[in-house]
């Protein structure tokens, strides 16, 4: 859905481009049944996709900006498309939920629920911020893609499921799940950084860039830039609890951060603002990022971190 969309938007600036689709499945798609973490994180949905650019096997690659990781290898060029997507989590369950007081509450109160909420996720981030607000649910393992998970949750599997919206819209089912989703607000659940944008990723070469110009947003460049620069800047891969959301309004780019302990117990909340037009480089929107994420260490971020790179190492030796 995605892909068709960038070349429809190619099409529309360059009506003669030959364009012919290649599917690769990288490590991410194929291994479903391991958590995230475990099989690497940072690189598990494109080591394969890059290796194919390199070896000019493809030309361009569309990415979920938030699977992409925030250091972009020599030799290859990103352009940031827009617009972007709802960048909100939601949560998906068999019964009507919503939040009240911050926490998940069913509608009407269902006899059949059991008393700690099954609730599944794959995501580090999603869980850390979901035990901070709910403190009592029980945070169960999800993998695969957007119609494995929503079959699992319709088996019984679990009470409810924490998905991407952005992942929802572009495959346009909400009206089959109307009265089932419950949108969390950014301030109560912070997105991942480049959560609900695509990132295109060609050779760094001009006659490949010149293709790209047109669909470079520049709003959304720097709002993700920023956002992306944050992690970078902690040394947290996207399989760690860290949370960015970027936003410009009224001349303003502002970044908010979040770093969340894997209980949910300590977190580090930090947010800073620039001015911003249209004309405004992209690396002031990094500089951005990294003031916020040295706020963040300052504040106790490192500590966080440190922690949980050393219980995945323990996880890892057990296994």
């Amino acid at each position: 859905m995605q892909t068709e969309s960038i070349i429809t938007r190619l099409h529309q600036s360059w009506p003669n481009l030959e364009v012919v689709v290649e599917h690769i499945h990288t490590t991410g798609d194929r291994v479903t049944d391991v958590p995230l973490s475990r099989i690497g994180g940072d690189g598990v949905f494109v080591t394969e996709i890059e290796r194919a650019l390199r070896e000019r096997r493809i030309d361009l690659a569309v990415h979920s900006l938030k699977d992409l990781p925030t250091a972009i290898p020599a030799g290859l060029h990103l352009v940031v498309p827009g617009p972007r997507e709802d960048v909100r989590d939601v949560f998906v369950s068999n019964e009507a939920f919503e939040i009240t007081n911050g926490t998940l509450v069913p509608i009407v109160p269902y006899a059949h629920l059991t008393p700690s909420m099954r609730v599944g996720t794959g995501s580090l981030r999603r869980t850390a911020q979901i035990r901070a607000l709910c403190p009592d649910v029980e945070i169960l393992p999800l993998r695969g893609n957007v119609d494995t998970r929503l079959r699992k949750l319709e088996a019984g599997n679990y009470d409810g499921i924490i998905l991407a919206s952005a992942g929802l819209h572009r495959l346009d089912i909400r009206e089959r799940l109307a009265g089932r989703m419950t949108y969390f607000p950014v301030d109560l659940l912070l997105p991942a950084p480049g959560q609900g944008a695509l990132g295109l990723e060609t050779r760094d070469e001009p006659e490949l860039r010149t293709l790209l110009v047109p669909l470079d947003d520049v709003k959304v460049h720097a709002e993700t830039a920023a956002e992306r620069m944050f992690m970078r800047r902690l040394g947290a891969g996207c399989y760690l609890p860290v949370a960015a959301y970027g936003e410009i309004v009224a001349g303003m780019l502002t970044l908010r951060g979040l770093v969340i302990s894997l209980d949910g117990r300590q977190e580090v909340r930090v947010q800073q603002s620039i001015p911003w037009t249209a004309e405004t480089n992209v690396e002031y929107a990094e500089a951005l990022g990294i003031s916020v994420a040295e706020q963040a260490l300052i504040q106790g971020a490192d500590a966080i971190i440190q922690s949980i790179d050393s219980s995945r190492e323990q996880e890892r030796e057990r296994v």
